[in-house]
């Protein structure tokens, strides 16, 4: 039997240990922060900007808007979202935020500083969003605020992540994949990149003097703000944003980052436009490409010099064939197949060669294929990866199988 003293010890320890939740708050106290946006400020160190979910009318009806947007100035993330408890009545909280946008003005200075403190955050997911804005991170969420297909920015980009397994052009960035970039010795970060849609007379101008073979290869190469459009939201996602250790250093366009993503094996399907071999200026054929299986890569140094060798494998649908050309069988379609992957390879040399001349980063994570050289990570580390890179030889081989041609298995003459 225990006796009823150590009987009431007992229970009273167990009461302490399940003591109820006396820090909550109920969700009418909350300020549910759906995006942050990192800026210079003025007067202090950031301008942090808050994207607010404003709570619906519970007796049916809805509010005149979704969302509020609030700014605030302060020596700190944490220190901004405390600050707006002055003249805000809810508690924010980062437990719903689903995205973080940087300013490239941030972006180029470092963000080691910054994604510290979100990495260590309680409340902050590391499966955050994180993007580099071309401009004001402020100003691309304030322009993000008239939705037309989305009432939340939130769903929005939910949205926006899941067509870049449709497009390619997209990346999916997140807090704890850039962590990973600053702290991996074979590889270097990389955010998604937006910006807000600018007007662009000129450009127009200049891309009407291109020719027909150029305007195609340069199909979906643009930047965010630069896209030639009407309608539609006011914000563009496209490409991405290049980092050497926590610096950003230059950006990737549209169609680089669809080939950076079947170097490293998260590319799906893409839809294709290329001049036709032997009619350039006149006729395209669009090919849906989809990954065939994941790329091999080898890295293989000698002591003399690194040779970084890639395999490639796609296959493809034929969508179009604008000549009428009978494509699907025979000769002709083997020379297309080698036509697309001799394309397809030089475009992927092309870009491997611009991250190792211009930027001198290597966010393919080429550096992860050399840890079989060594026997402990601190020899991996003093091998000092990042500063062969510039210098490695690149070989690139793409094998592209046309698998499917749509409805029609033969394109039959037309007769004029």
């Amino acid at each position: 039997m225990i006796p009823k003293v150590k009987l009431l010890f007992i229970t009273v320890a167990l009461l302490l240990l399940i003591q109820g939740c006396w820090g909550a708050r109920e969700t009418d106290e909350m300020g549910y922060i759906l995006m942050m946006g990192i800026d210079k400020g003025k007067e202090n160190i950031i301008r942090a900007t808050f994207q607010i979910a404003v709570p619906q009318p519970a007796e049916g009806g809805e509010a005149k808007v979704a969302t509020e947007i609030i700014e605030v100035e302060a020596a700190s993330l944490f220190g901004a979202q405390q600050l707006a408890s002055a003249f805000i009545s809810k508690h924010l909280t980062l437990i719903h935020n689903k995205a973080v946008v940087v300013s490239e003005e941030i972006a180029r200075e470092g963000l080691s500083k910054y994604i510290n403190p979100l990495v260590r955050s309680r409340e902050l997911r590391r499966t955050t969003f994180l993007m580099v804005a071309k401009g004001k991170a402020g100003e691309f969420i304030e322009k993000n605020k008239g939705l037309i297909f989305e009432k939340y920015p939130s769903r929005q980009l939910d949205i926006f992540m899941a067509s870049a397994d449709l497009t390619g052009f997209i990346l999916k960035s997140d807090i704890h994949r850039f962590y990973q970039g600053l702290k991996s010795p074979g590889q270097q970060p990389t955010t998604a990149l937006v910006a807000v849609q600018k007007n662009k007379e000129e450009q127009n101008e200049e891309a009407s003097s291109r020719s027909n073979e150029e305007k195609t290869i340069e199909e979906i190469a643009y930047l965010p703000g630069e896209i030639p459009r009407k309608g539609g939201n006011k914000i563009d996602l496209i490409g991405q944003a290049v980092f050497k250790e926590d610096q950003l250093v230059g950006f990737l366009n549209g169609k680089e980052t669809r080939y950076y993503q079947m170097l490293t094996g998260e590319f799906k399907t893409s839809i294709f436009s290329f001049p036709e071999p032997k009619d350039p200026e006149e006729n395209l054929i669009v090919m849906e490409i989809r990954r065939g299986r994941y790329p091999e890569i080898r890295v293989k140094a000698n002591g003399i010099k690194t040779v970084i060798e890639v395999n490639l494998f796609l296959e493809g649908e034929t969508l179009s064939i604008q000549s009428g050309k009978n494509y699907e069988k025979g000769k002709l379609e083997k020379d297309l197949e080698q036509y697309i992957s001799a394309s397809i390879s030089q475009e992927v040399t092309q870009l491997i060669k611009k991250t190792q001349e211009e930027y001198a980063s290597d966010i393919f994570g080429f550096g992860e294929y050399t840890r079989a050289f060594f026997w402990t990570w601190q020899d991996w580390v003093d091998y000092a990866w990042l500063e062969k890179y510039p210098f490695c030889e690149v070989k690139v081989q793409t094998f592209f199988n046309i698998r499917r041609t749509g409805m029609m298995v033969k394109t039959a003459p037309t007769h004029f």
